[in-house]
């Protein structure tokens, strides 16, 4: 029986030995000979800035939305440009006024971005500073979302925000 199975086996292996070879480059007429790039692919090149929406509800269902507070400091600028996405290349979506208040809901994985819900409302009384508003982002949510609250959303230089609570 073992000796069926082996002259079996070598029969196999002789018949495979002789069949015909081909090269890969018969089988695919459009292959590439290119051997920097052969898959022929060309680097992405981004036409232009996407969005990131602002998350909330990072710190999971027993905490705030928006776990912290923030007031804008001085921006080189003047106002302090309040972007699309964490990036400088990121369209700018509106503008905050030093001292307005926000609430920071999420970072960037680097920390120089914050994501930032806000109330455009103005004041109470002049020189006091702009509070947050109610953008619904002061009790907890059950899981990890985009903010689409009744407030703006955005993203701005961490640098530029001083922590006021949380």
């Amino acid at each position: 029986m073992n000796n069926t199975l082996l002259a079996a086996a070598l029969l196999c292996l002789a018949t495979t030995a002789c069949s015909e070879s081909t090269k890969v480059s018969d089988d695919l007429p459009e292959s590439s000979a290119n051997l920097e790039n052969p898959t022929g692919r060309t680097e992405r090149v981004e036409s232009g800035a996407t969005a990131k929406p602002v998350r909330i509800g990072e710190g999971g269902p027993r905490f705030d939305a928006c776990q912290s507070v923030g007031e804008v400091g001085r921006h080189d600028s003047g106002a302090l440009p309040v972007l699309s996405a964490p990036f400088d290349a990121a369209a700018k979506k509106d503008s905050l006024a030093p001292g307005q208040r926000v609430y920071i809901c999420t970072r960037s994985i680097d920390q120089q971005w914050f994501g930032i819900v806000y109330d455009k409302a103005p004041a109470a009384e002049e020189g006091a500073p702009a509070g947050p508003g109610d953008c619904g982002v002061s009790s907890p949510v059950r899981a990890k979302r985009n903010y689409d609250g009744p407030c703006a959303s955005g993203w701005v230089e961490s640098i530029y925000v001083v922590l006021v609570a949380g």
